[in-house]
């Protein structure tokens, strides 16, 4: 029985916290509670059987704005395999569990860290977690340890961490005593009555290409591997395409071609956006466009703006602003009236869509289309912050995966560089060392 999250129950009950505490992987772990940045929930709190599923945001309020699976790349950094499905909506949209389950951790954010809130689920004999990500505060509606009901609140949408919009990033995993398995999301809810697509406002997710176009965010090297111990290839310009495969990975270095050369380029030395091209400003002279009540067809060689990316997506896109007073249509064409004239040099934001010249966007707290003739880029104020890298506070143990359940890779000395956290998994992060990748607790790291 499917249960719409605004007749859904919403009584919790708070469950004191017991000495043995259940991580988000499913293994026990010894960790000082104040190093932890979100708490496990308690053995003591039997987890409900889940046997109703609901939607986690109210249906026809959201995009569906990404698709789980490879990806290219949306920002210098970025990971090439996108976690979960995005459902973009308006900032404090209410989140509801999909399932009965236990609050199992919760994390605040920032706007550089994720946060989120973790539920876990019964379902027959298999337990699930679902994380709900870019929420601002984890602790408005809810608490570790808490039973939470079908279509009960639990959160409110927000932006934190690497977003362009507010959106809900909804994952979910499998967990057992020997790890932790990803699941899409999106078929695992409609085999149990809940159709995330169907449900949405509108689709903009695209399926990834069978390759990524990028540009060096400045003089590169083309690494012969996948490290900055390798050698040289050759030296790039800053600008200069590459292209990669959606997916492909390793120590967070592409394998990528640039021209007639193979190589390996770190991933936060790319970026999907082309860079911008100066042209010169007109003489006063010149003459003035016209005015944009009847568009004119651009020009047969002007090159195309790169394709948008969906507001409210796990990425970063190009603003916009109008060179000059400009009609905010109903609809892509000029044969309805005017919602509003949008004053030159005003901010429009992102691009919601895109049909031939036009583009959607919103102004004054409407939403219609406008000509993309009479738009400019708005030069982003700061380039984008350099990944922070950390180092062991004592000797620790390199993890095969996010648990104590199996035998270590290897034992890293205090004081030692493991560079960027590539993933996380509740307490546990996943970095490189000595050239073998895997998980190391978060209690014992600190930031260089």
């Amino acid at each position: 029985m499917r249960i719409r999250p605004r007749h859904a129950l919403a009584m919790s009950t708070a469950i004191a916290l017991g000495a043995a505490a259940l991580s988000p992987t499913g293994a026990a772990a010894a960790v000082p509670a104040a190093a932890s940045a979100s708490v496990s929930a308690p053995r003591t709190a039997a987890v409900p059987a889940a046997t109703a599923f609901v939607m986690p945001l109210a249906a026809k309020t959201y995009t569906v704005s990404a698709w789980q699976g490879p990806r290219c790349m949306p920002m210098p950094g970025a990971s090439t395999s996108h976690g979960g499905v995005d459902l973009a909506t308006k900032s404090g949209s209410p989140i509801y569990a999909v399932a009965a389950g236990v609050v199992t951790a919760t994390v605040s954010g920032s706007s550089s860290v994720n946060g989120y809130i973790d539920v876990t689920h019964t379902v027959g004999k298999v337990t699930y977690s679902t994380r709900y990500m870019h929420i601002w505060s984890a602790t408005t509606h809810v608490k570790v340890g808490q039973v939470v009901a079908a279509g009960q609140r639990i959160s409110s949408v927000g932006m934190s961490g690497n977003s362009t919009g507010p959106h809900l990033h909804l994952e979910l995993w499998e967990r057992s005593a020997g790890g932790s398995k990803q699941l899409d999301p999106v078929p695992w809810l409609k085999a149990r009555g809940v159709d995330l697509a169907k449900q949405a406002s509108a689709i903009a997710a695209k399926a990834a290409p069978s390759t990524c176009t990028y540009y060096t965010t400045g003089a590169v090297n083309l690494r012969a591997g996948a490290s900055t111990a390798t050698a040289v290839v050759a030296n790039l310009a800053a600008g200069t395409m590459v292209t990669a495969v959606p997916g492909k990975v390793s120590n967070s270095f592409l394998p990528v071609t640039a021209g007639t050369r193979s190589g390996w380029i770190a991933n936060w030395l790319l970026t999907p956006t082309r860079p911008v091209v100066t042209t010169p400003k007109p003489t006063p002279t010149a003459t003035p466009k016209p005015t944009p009540t009847v568009p004119p067809k651009p020009a047969p060689t002007a090159p195309p703006k790169p394709a948008p990316v969906p507001a409210g997506s796990s990425s970063s896109a190009i603003t916009y602003k109008t060179t000059t007073a400009l009609n905010l249509r109903p609809t892509a064409s000029t044969s309805k009236a005017a919602l509003l004239r949008i004053p030159k040099g005003k901010n429009v934001g992102l691009f919601l869509a895109s049909s031939g010249s036009w583009r959607k966007v919103t102004y004054g707290g409407k939403t219609g289309w406008v000509h993309k003739d009479y738009l400019t880029s708005v030069k982003a104020t700061a380039a984008a912050p350099k990944p922070a890298t950390y180092t062991t506070t004592t000797a620790l143990n390199l993890r095969p995966t996010a648990s104590t359940s199996k035998k270590a890779l290897l034992r890293i000395p205090k004081g030692k560089s493991v560079g960027q956290v590539l993933a996380s998994s509740g307490a546990w992060r996943k970095v490189t060392y000595a050239g073998k990748t895997g998980w190391v607790h978060s209690a014992y790291l600190t930031k260089r």
